[in-house]
Formats: structure tokens, C-alpha cells, sequence
């Protein structure tokens, strides 16, 4: 059977874990790095592409809710900076940069989000698998709305997102069916809920 992450004590996190992964569409390498807590997680991370660099910085509260996600972009398409926040009242705001210069950020209803989403970007799908239980036997399903960033220009849009049902795996993890409107996957995650095998999307590098 299956077994979900052990939670840890309050106060206490597992040790800064780092992640390869590499992704065919756009053809691109991802490195991050993530501390997990009992039920946080702070983490950062690069994206190289063949016409564009992300780097990231995401923090989480408890429950794994989304606090803040720091984006920055370079690329064919110029620069780009997007500053993304939730308050514990459930209220988004966001300030964005095009080339160096603040522009207006005219953000869509996120009042039910509790994630951001960065596209590409493989780990932001952990928090709602941990939050969901998909680790363990039976994980249902779920349907959330999502504050995705499109990448690379970093415009935040609300996006409707399904998770589950799941099948933990025998040494730890899960497959963890999802899908958005036109798109359907099936995400192997391992014992902390970070992402295996993503099709279309990344696969872990082994060493």
C-alpha cells in the first residue's frame, strides 16, 4: 500500500531538498530547491529555455496556501517582474514590470484561490496534492481555482483545476490525475509530494 508523507513535528523541517528536471515543450532544464515543513513550504528555483530564464521564490503558510510567489523573467521577449501575493483574509494583490518599468496589473476574481501556479513550473502543483491527501489510499477529487502565471510574460490569469483521484505507489507517492480545460494529465509524485513525471511537462533527472 501506498503511505503518505509523515508530517513532522511543528517547528521542524526536513532539510532543503534540490530537484533536476527536465522539460521537452519548451525544451528546457528546472532546478529547485524546497524546504518542507509539517504543512508549508518555502522554496526557489531557475528555468532555462532555449528564448527565455525564470527564476522563482514561493512561500507558503499553513495548510500549504499560497503567501507570496516573486517571478522574475529574460528573454526574446524582454523582461519581465511579477510580485504575487495572498493575505490571510484571502485577498490577492500583485505589482508587475515590464523592461524596468511598473505597469498596471489588472488581476482577475481570486477570491476561492487558495494556489498560485506558475506555468512550467512542476512544483507548484505539490501544495494541492498535499493539501488533498492524494498521498494516501482513496485520495479523491477535487476542483480548484488557481492563480496561474503564464510564462514568460507573467500575466496572472484564474484558472479552474481538477486533482484526482489518485493510486499511491507501492515505495511511497502517487499518480495523481489532473486537468484544466483542454488538458489532461497523469502526475507521478513521490513520498513528499514533489513531482516525478509530469507528460508534456518535466521528468526528474535521476542522480
Amino acid at each position: 500500500m501506498g503511505r503518505a508523507a509523515r508530517p513532522l513535528p511543528s517547528g521542524h523541517d526536513r532539510a532543503g531538498t534540490a530537484r533536476l528536471l527536465a522539460g521537452p515543450d519548451p525544451e528546457r532544464i528546472d532546478a529547485a530547491r524546497v524546504v518542507l515543513g509539517a504543512d508549508r513550504l518555502t522554496a526557489h528555483g531557475t528555468s532555462c529555455a532555449t528564448d527565455h530564464a525564470t527564476a522563482y521564490r514561493l512561500d507558503t503558510g499553513p495548510g500549504w496556501v499560497t503567501r507570496s510567489l516573486e517571478v522574475t523573467t529574460l528573454g526574446d521577449h524582454g523582461a519581465r517582474r511579477l510580485e504575487l501575493s495572498r493575505d490571510e483574509g484571502g485577498t490577492w494583490a500583485a505589482r508587475r514590470w515590464v523592461d524596468g518599468r511598473e505597469v498596471d496589473v489588472d488581476l482577475p476574481d481570486l477570491r476561492d484561490a487558495l494556489d498560485c501556479d506558475l506555468g512550467l513550473c512542476p512544483l507548484t502543483n505539490t501544495m494541492p496534492v498535499l493539501r488533498g491527501g492524494l498521498l494516501r489510499e482513496g485520495g479523491g477529487r477535487s476542483r480548484l481555482t488557481a492563480a496561474w502565471v503564464e510564462v514568460p510574460d507573467l500575466v496572472v490569469r484564474a484558472d479552474v483545476q481538477h486533482y484526482g483521484p489518485s493510486v499511491p505507489s507501492p515505495g511511497g507517492g502517487a499518480a495523481v490525475e489532473f486537468g484544466v480545460e483542454g488538458f489532461a494529465a497523469t502526475i507521478v509524485v513521490d513520498a513528499d509530494g514533489l513531482v516525478v513525471s509530469y507528460p508534456g511537462i518535466a521528468e526528474r533527472l535521476r542522480g
